[in-house]
Parts: C-alpha cells; sequence; structure tokens
C-alpha cells in the first residue's frame, strides 16, 4: 500500500468524525502550493486567492464523497485548472465582444454601465492596437477595419500569406492579453470594494 492511499484511509477516517478536521488538514497541506500555480496562471495575487478559496469550496461539496481511490492533490489541482479556465472563458467573451464592438454601433438598450465598459474597452483596444509595430498595426487594420482577406493583404503589401497570418495572430494576442489584464483589475476592483463596503 502507497503513502497516499495510507492518507486518504486515514481522511476518510477522520472526515467521519470530524469533517472540518479533515478540511483543514488538507487545506493546511495544499494552499500553499495552489495559491503560487494559480498566481503564475492569473498573474495576479487577489484573483489567485479568490480562484483557491474555489476551488476548497469545490472540495468541501466533495469531501463527503470522498473514497479510497481518489487523489486529493489531482483533484485539486483538476478544480484549480477549470476555475482558471473558467476565467479565461469569461475574458474571452469579453474580448470577442469588445471587437465587436469597435466594428459596430453599440445596442439601444445597452444600460449606462455597459457603455461605459463598452467605452474603455474600445479605448484599451485601440490603445493597444496604436502600440503595435507598425506593419502589425497596419496588416490588423486591414483585416478588421478595410474587411481585405489575408491573400488580398499579402498582394497589396507584397508578403507572404503565412507573413500576414503570423501578424495577425500576434496581434490578436496582444489584444487577449492587454484585455485579460483589464478583466483581472476589473475583478480585483470589484473584490475591494465589496470588501470596502462589507467594513
Amino acid at each position: 500500500m502507497d503513502v497516499e492511499q495510507t492518507e486518504i484511509e486515514r481522511l476518510i477516517k477522520i472526515a467521519e468524525q470530524s469533517p472540518v478536521k479533515a478540511f483543514d488538514i488538507v487545506f493546511e497541506r495544499y494552499w500553499e502550493n495552489l495559491y503560487r500555480v494559480a498566481c503564475r496562471k492569473v498573474n495576479s495575487s487577489e484573483v489567485a486567492k479568490d480562484v483557491v478559496q474555489e476551488v476548497f469550496i469545490a472540495f468541501w461539496n466533495f469531501l463527503p464523497k470522498l473514497s479510497q481511490q481518489d487523489k486529493i492533490e489531482a483533484y485539486l489541482h483538476s478544480v484549480l485548472r477549470n476555475q482558471v479556465f473558467k476565467l479565461y472563458e469569461k475574458d474571452e467573451v469579453r474580448l470577442r465582444h469588445v471587437m465587436s464592438c469597435t466594428n459596430s454601433i453599440a445596442p439601444m438598450d445597452e444600460s449606462p454601465q455597459d457603455k461605459l465598459l463598452t467605452k474603455e474597452l474600445e479605448n484599451l483596444v485601440n490603445d493597444e492596437i496604436q502600440s503595435m509595430p507598425e506593419r502589425m498595426r497596419l496588416i490588423y487594420q486591414l483585416k478588421n477595419k478595410d474587411g481585405l482577406t489575408v491573400k488580398q493583404i499579402s498582394e497589396e503589401l507584397g508578403i507572404s500569406g503565412q507573413t500576414v497570418k503570423n501578424q495577425l495572430y500576434s496581434a490578436n494576442e496582444r489584444l487577449r492579453f492587454r484585455v485579460l489584464k483589464y478583466g483581472m483589475l476589473m475583478i480585483v476592483t470589484g473584490n475591494l470594494l465589496l470588501l470596502y463596503q462589507s467594513n
């Protein structure tokens, strides 16, 4: 019997008597490592804390179903990975919304808060576009503002289609990263406001 299986059996026995004690054991053992991993993935200590908190909420709900076949560390990291993906998906949706807004008129029923957020994000995107290297910016604008195809851009600039694709990919990655950072900042700001209001 390996060490991990022995530990899971011990944890199950403890959980039967005191779920809180079993939870504390796991929390003390894995919190720091999960927090470090989360920090690397989301680039924000505050957001990382929120992500890890969600991980342990999930573990608390999972604790009554714990069995000898389960691997605690693998489970916790799996939940962490899913929580980070949810954050990324949320910001990918925001990015797609911003990109569509920069090329279209905002809907009439948009709330004042939504209009403000959209305007801030449009400014963010435009600022990032202006900071791109000249060739990258030109290719991006030809594609997204003038509506040219990769082939048309390639012919107009006298470069290969693959170069155009590479430049567009890099431009979109820059924009995605900028909006992700903005999204993380908004989350942190929201958490600080909630904390302030609760005091």
